[in-house]
């Protein structure tokens, strides 16, 4: 048990990998990069308070749930400043995504529970937002799209944001799986935030330096 909550926090904070890095890279972040580096450095302090929260409580949903709806919300804003939506399309989903969050997390359920509605919802947001965006990199640019900060983020996105959309698929319909089994299940999404995070931070690395021309999608 000692052995499976190390390796949740060793996974949980291989956020500190692209925090770290946006911090170095700060100074020389374009505008249109900071609601990412933004994010990445509340995600680190959601990991805080939430172990924080489970050596004291032995739960952190609350936050959790708090979390995510400020994630999607940054994400959709992040999307916006890459000219990946509209400013009124972004308006609406956010406004959209607040409300499937409250119908989520108090009218058919509580904020202090697990709850996956609004958790698939917004994971199929970003995976169709994330698609849309490669496919604009792709037609549009001309440099190596492995040294692409968009199209790299965009990549984690989809592997991170698939993951977590199947497992909470898994999670919504209580199907009555085994503890083994439902642990298998999460293994994979503490993978693919693993991973996520390692690509990330190369990305960050590879952000254009704001005196250099990049072209904005």
């Amino acid at each position: 048990m000692l052995n499976s909550f190390a390796f949740d926090l060793v996974v949980s904070f291989s956020i500190i990998l692209p925090a770290i890095t946006g911090l170095i890279k700060l100074n020389q972040v374009r505008w249109n990069y900071l609601p990412f580096i933004l994010l990445i450095w509340i995600g680190l302090f959601n990991e805080v308070i939430s172990t924080i929260f489970i050596f004291s409580t032995h739960s952190n949903t609350i936050n959790s749930n708090i979390y995510v709806l400020i994630e999607y919300s940054l994400l959709l804003f992040q999307f916006y400043k890459w000219n990946g939506i509209e400013r009124k399309k972004c308006c609406y989903l956010i406004l959209l995504g607040i409300v499937v969050w409250i119908i989520d997390n108090v009218i058919l359920n509580s904020v202090w529970t697990n709850n996956s509605i609004f958790r698939i919802f917004y994971s199929f947001a970003i995976i169709f937002l994330s698609i849309n965006q490669i496919s604009k990199v792709i037609i549009n640019e001309r440099m190596s799209l492995l040294k692409n900060t968009i199209f790299l983020i965009c990549i984690a996105f989809l592997i991170y944001y698939g993951c977590k959309a199947f497992i909470e698929i898994f999670n919504a319909f209580h199907l009555g799986f085994s503890n083994a089994f439902n642990r298998n299940i999460f293994m994979i999404l503490y993978f693919a935030n693993l991973f996520s995070n390692v690509i990330y931070a190369y990305a960050i690395l590879c952000i254009p330096t704001k005196q250099e021309f990049s072209l904005l999608y």
